[in-house]
Formats: structure tokens, C-alpha cells, sequence
């Protein structure tokens, strides 16, 4: 079942654009099983701003499995798209850099950069960062 919900919201995001990816991340459950944030980093299309967003949510202070990976491939230009606005200090009243306020570990400074660009509305009709109507054909799936 995991690798058919993982393929419908893979095929649903090849046919967005980076704008979507955004909302969905927005709205993503941390949580789950899917693999749509691995799809993200590994897209050179993904937007800075998603990859900055997905690096700060995923708690870069607490040594997540891809954080080495993001600072390496954001510093390096892998994600050459900047078009959407992300500030890290303040996501909607998040200030996501504070849990490294200690310094337990090092995170390169280019990483709580404000990035300038359209600032994207959370997104409405969306579960857990996927759309209404493919989150319950998913859903459907576990029936």
C-alpha cells in the first residue's frame, strides 16, 4: 500500500510546480511514511525556499538523517530555483533557528539567510501536505 500512496503523490507533485511543492511542505505531516520530502531534495528544481524549510522543520540541531546532505547540496548550488520567500527566524511566528540556540551543532551561517521572493499563503484544502482529494483516495487504499 505504501509504495502506491507514495507513487499517487509523486505523480500528483510531477505534475505541480515548485509553488505546490511549497504548500505541500508547508502542511506536511513530519511524520509519515512517504517519501514526498526525499523526492523534494533529491529535485534540483525544488526551490531554495522548500529546502531551506524542510531542513529548519526537520530539526537540523537534533542531527537529522538528511542534514549533512542539505547543507552540502544548498551551498552548492543544487537548488538553483529562488523564487519563493522563506525566512527561517520567522515562518509564520516560527522561529525555527532558536532550537540551536545552544550550538550543539554547527549549521552553516548561508542556512538562516532570509530568502526574498513571493510569499506563498498556507495552503487551504490540503491534509497532512497532500491534497483533499488524493488524501482520501489514499486513504482509500488502507480500506
Amino acid at each position: 500500500m505504501i509504495e502506491l500512496a507514495n507513487k499517487k503523490i509523486i505523480d500528483f507533485a510531477e505534475s505541480q510546480n515548485p509553488k505546490v511543492w511549497h504548500q505541500m511542505t508547508m502542511d506536511w505531516n513530519w511524520d509519515s511514511e512517504y517519501n514526498f520530502l526525499d523526492w523534494l531534495i533529491n529535485n534540483p528544481k525544488t526551490d531554495r525556499a522548500t529546502i531551506l524549510m524542510i531542513y529548519w522543520k526537520s530539526s537540523p540541531s537534533h542531527g537529522f538523517k538528511n542534514k549533512i546532505l542539505l547543507e552540502e547540496r544548498y551551498t552548492n548550488n543544487f537548488y538553483n530555483n529562488q523564487n519563493i520567500y522563506f525566512n527561517p527566524k520567522d515562518d509564520e511566528g516560527d522561529d525555527w533557528t532558536e532550537y540551536n540556540k545552544d550550538g550543539a551543532f554547527e549549521i552553516p551561517k548561508i542556512m538562516f539567510t532570509q530568502l526574498e521572493g513571493e510569499y506563498i499563503e498556507y495552503p487551504n484544502g490540503y491534509i497532512e501536505g497532500i491534497p483533499e482529494k488524493l488524501f482520501y483516495e489514499i486513504e482509500e487504499l488502507y480500506e
